[in-house]
């Protein structure tokens, strides 16, 4: 299984642990394959039908990945 598709649907956190939203798409760079940018859609029940706000986040701001993926500092709202 690609990357991509085990990072959809998994839940964002800040450094902090506040919860932001879940990845509903992955960006990948044609060339190299690696993963560039994650999508994260907002809100509770919006993001299972795609809905809500979608922030595009570097991947280089991603500090770990597990249960769920933890981003370095905050997302300014």
């Amino acid at each position: 299984m690609k990357i991509s598709e085990e990072l959809k649907g998994k839940e964002v956190v800040d450094n902090s642990g506040n919860r932001i939203g879940k990845i509903s798409d992955v960006k990948r760079n044609p060339e190299s394959d690696k993963v560039e940018s994650i999508v994260i859609t907002e809100g509770g029940d919006a993001t299972k039908m795609g809905l809500g706000d979608k922030k595009v986040v570097s991947y280089t701001n991603v500090d770990s990945v597990g249960d769920k993926i933890v981003l370095r500092g905050s997302l300014s709202r």
